[in-house]
């Protein structure tokens, strides 16, 4: 197993920098402040006066999103939709006043950056979500490996293989096929060495629509091709892969093999709708552990920028003091979260490690997605082409310890529990369980098809394909 991919302490000046980074990038929705421009917030008094001097400028038809951090050193976003309190007010003495299920207010709290925003409304939602979506992948559609570790490099491939064989390359949500090219460049290289006529990827949005959408492209990309298709699926694109082959092209997917990486192949607890403010947390702190990590810095702009994006969406919807059932329905309106939204059982966390990897031992079932129930629908047994790569991680690092408040619950009182996401077993964004699980009844168990990290405190959803293990699994399934 590789080495540890440290998480280092990340400074308030390196945050700011990917905040400000990030911001610049939605630049299109910001709100102009007005005035000269200011060095980084070092004090709630220059958070108020920001603030305040915004919504002078541009009145009610604006909000801002606050970077804060606690006195735990996790990072969050507290919501102000204005107008601004008054200067009378602003003179009062400091009060502590908790938020709503015992978070900590806004001024009890650090304070790290801010940014305005004009409310996103109605039809302009689609229109918001197909622009994250161009920022952090503005490509679409199948591309060539061209032997490369830059996968941008690959040209644009209209023509499928019309015989032969095809390996292609499907990435995760708020990603694109670099984050497995890069690491996995040498296995791709082996791949066409050992005669693969074509080793493709394929760019898709993640966010604006679903994962059966996405399918429906791959599946017309291929209808002429008669090529025997190997695939490499990371996290979401897992389900795109399900969804082409167990559904639109069944022919191909009888005799395809897939190799699934950490996929939430019945959903992820990450994409709940009542978790979503917990999930925007929780990839906030990711974001910022994976700048201060060599391995994985290049993911933490892009993940930023949509969870900024997002917490737009979420801030568009909500009050400055909601924090329940209006904000979390926000999830709604994302098409590509709504349909990872865990379907089946849940509530491993007591049934230990064994029954959890398994899906057993659970303690409730969770309802309410109707694509993964439909997509599951039938299925008599786990597909003999399907491989799965899992891991439970459990980090020893300092860098993550903002993790146990999301996975643990161990604090019984106070905002602990609103952040808890995961009942069991889990890799940072899937559940274990439901990475070998593809419908109810229907498990991938056979150890031969397994590629097994157990409990881990380095391997997790962002590295599996910079672990020597999964590059040899990969070989060992699609025989090069």
């Amino acid at each position: 197993m590789s080495a540890p991919s440290k998480a280092a302490t990340v400074s308030v000046a390196d945050v700011r920098s990917l905040f400000a980074q990030a911001d610049k990038g939605l630049e299109p929705l910001r709100v102009d402040l007005g005035g000269p421009a200011e060095p980084p917030l070092r004090s709630v008094e220059q958070v108020r006066r920001r603030r305040t001097r915004s919504f002078v400028h541009d009145g009610d038809n604006a909000g801002v999103l606050t970077l804060v951090r606690d006195e735990r050193g996790v990072f969050d976003w507290q919501i102000d939709g204005g107008p601004a309190p008054s200067p009378e007010a602003l003179a009062l003495p400091r009060r502590r006043a908790a938020g709503p299920a015992g978070r900590p207010g806004l001024f009890d709290v650090e304070p790290i950056d801010q940014a305005a925003f004009t409310p996103v409304q109605g039809s302009q939602v689609t229109q918001w979500l197909d622009g994250l979506d161009a920022r952090f992948n503005p490509r679409y559609g199948l591309y060539a490996f061209d032997g490369s570790a830059d996968a941008a490099g690959g040209r644009r491939v209209d023509a499928v293989a019309a015989s032969g064989r095809v390996l292609l390359i499907i990435h995760g949500t708020f990603s694109r096929s670099d984050a497995i090219v890069q690491p996995f460049a040498a296995v791709l290289q082996a791949a066409r060495a050992a005669g693969y006529d074509q080793v493709l990827v394929f760019e898709h949005p993640t966010l604006a629509v679903s994962p059966m959408l996405n399918a429906l492209d791959l599946a017309r990309a291929f209808a002429g091709s008669r090529a025997q298709v190997d695939v490499i699926a990371h996290s979401r694109g897992g389900l795109v892969a399900r969804w082409w082959l167990e559904v639109l092209d069944r022919d191909r997917g009888a005799t395809a093999r897939v190799v699934f990486f950490g996929s939430p192949l019945s959903g992820t607890a990450l994409a709940s709708p009542f978790k979503l403010r917990a999930a925007l947390k929780l990839l906030t702190n990711v974001a910022i552990a994976a700048q201060g990590s060599a391995q994985l810095a290049s993911a933490a702009l892009p993940l930023f920028t949509v969870v900024q994006g997002l917490m737009t969406l979420v801030a568009s919807a909500a009050t400055a003091a909601s924090r329940g059932p209006v904000a979390d329905a926000a999830v709604a309106m994302v098409p590509g979260l709504a349909a990872m939204s865990l379907y089946g059982a849940s509530g491993t966390h007591a049934a230990g490690a064994a029954n959890a990897a398994a899906g057993a031992g659970t303690a409730t079932f969770i309802q309410g997605n109707h694509e993964l129930r439909k997509l599951g629908w039938g299925l008599p047994a786990a597909p003999q082409g399907y491989h799965a790569v899992r891991s439970n991680f459990e980090p020893a690092d300092a860098g993550w310890d903002f993790w146990r408040i999301f996975r643990e619950g161990r604090e019984r009182a106070g905002h602990a529990l609103a952040d808890l996401l995961f009942d069991g077993a889990n890799d940072l964004v899937v559940d274990t369980a439901s990475m070998t699980r593809l419908a109810p009844e229907v498990l991938l168990t056979d150890p031969a098809r397994l590629l097994d990290f157990g409990t881990s405190a380095t391997v997790h959803h962002l590295n599996y394909f910079q672990q020597p293990e999964s590059a040899a699994f990969v070989r060992q399934v699609l025989g090069f």
